[in-house]
């Protein structure tokens, strides 16, 4: 007995045996491999069809899928057409793009260059869709994280939004300001609480953000609710300018203010007499001396600086609508010529 299986003592044969296992089990693990990439090609294509443009150009889009074409050129294609406004074909692009390409690290790149062109459309489910897909292949993806919680901020869904900042942060991203300006939306959003409440619930949170010092003068501006000089001890009045400027002295009385630039507004529209002051807003000082020449063809206009992007807008913003920073706004004041209109500001 012991002479039939003397062969199962022979080295030779365990070394067999051995080889034998490691090919089986390398055969089984690239099927494997095969068969998630194949499932996970399926997921993609089955994902992008939710997205696809229906169009008539059928030979551009047999164009872009000319195999020849390489991936990267395809997407330099599409950021091109996005930045120019053109954001259907952009779209269209990054979805034949999307069906081609191979690899998690591409793919991810890809879909969150979609998000991005599905925000700058405002269509924002969709980009929330496209953000948190991009998310899945790649969870520290920090340009995903970031739109991803814009886009929440813009839907209201404030919550969500906070959630998406917290995994910044793990990532050693600054969210202290987007945190308490989000907020600062919630408080004011809330149908529930009462005004008087809003208002001590802002007046905190003035006092840990500086650049939130606006959205309390401004709550208490458009519900028109009572004020005293000392609601606004320590304010910011730089970033409070042109809201000063178009203020109803009824509800506010400039002339009570011992700060220079609520002074120099109050000189510039004359309510007080002109006394030459160095420093505070130039435009403001020189159509304070204009008034006192007894000059009525001139008045204040606003722009607003990102001071991050430099990018200039009509309009004050709390976000850059271009590079999305939070707090950076600068506002300039010029002088115009008076059109004898009555001043309403759109902030």
């Amino acid at each position: 007995m012991n002479n039939f299986f003397i062969e199962y003592r022979d080295p030779a044969f365990g070394f067999i045996i051995l080889f034998a296992i490691i090919f089986v089990i390398s055969f089984a693990n690239y099927w494997w491999g095969v068969f998630k990439s194949k499932e996970e090609k399926d997921s993609i294509k089955k994902f992008i069809k939710k997205f696809e443009i229906i169009s008539d150009e059928e030979e551009y889009k047999k164009l872009l899928q000319d195999s020849n074409i390489p991936i990267e050129s395809l997407a330099l294609l599409a950021d091109a057409y996005g930045k120019s406004g053109d954001y259907e074909k952009a779209i269209s692009i990054y979805l034949v793009a999307l069906k081609r390409v191979k690899g998690k690290d591409k793919k991810q790149y890809l879909l969150s260059s979609l998000g991005k062109i599905y925000f700058k459309a405002g269509f924002l489910r969709r980009g929330a869709e496209i953000f948190l897909e991009s998310l899945r292949l790649h969870p520290r993806n920090a340009e995903s994280l970031k739109y991803l919680s814009v886009v929440y901020e813009k839907l209201k869904e404030y919550d969500k939004a906070i959630e998406v900042l917290d995994a910044l942060e793990e990532l050693g991203a600054s969210t202290k300001k987007q945190k308490l300006y989000l907020q600062a939306l919630q408080i004011i959003e809330n149908s529930k609480t009462d005004n008087k409440t809003k208002e001590e619930k802002l007046k905190k949170i003035c006092k840990k953000e500086r650049f939130l010092q606006r959205k309390y003068f401004e709550f208490m501006q458009q519900n028109r609710l009572e004020v005293s000089i000392d609601d606004f001890k320590n304010f910011d009045f730089k970033n409070l300018t042109d809201l000063l400027w178009y203020s109803d002295k009824k509800w506010i009385d400039l002339t009570l203010f011992d700060e220079q630039i609520p002074r120099q507004i109050a000189m510039a529209k004359g309510l007080l007499d002109y006394k030459k002051e160095s420093g505070g807003v130039f435009a403001l000082e020189a159509l304070g001396a204009l008034k006192k020449e007894g000059s009525v063809q001139a008045e204040l206009s606003f722009h607003y600086m990102c001071k991050e992007c430099k990018n200039v807008y009509p309009l004050y913003f709390y976000r850059c609508p271009n590079c999305l920073s939070i707090g950076n706004v600068k506002i300039q004041s010029y002088i115009v010529k008076a059109n004898h209109e009555e001043n309403i500001p759109f902030l």
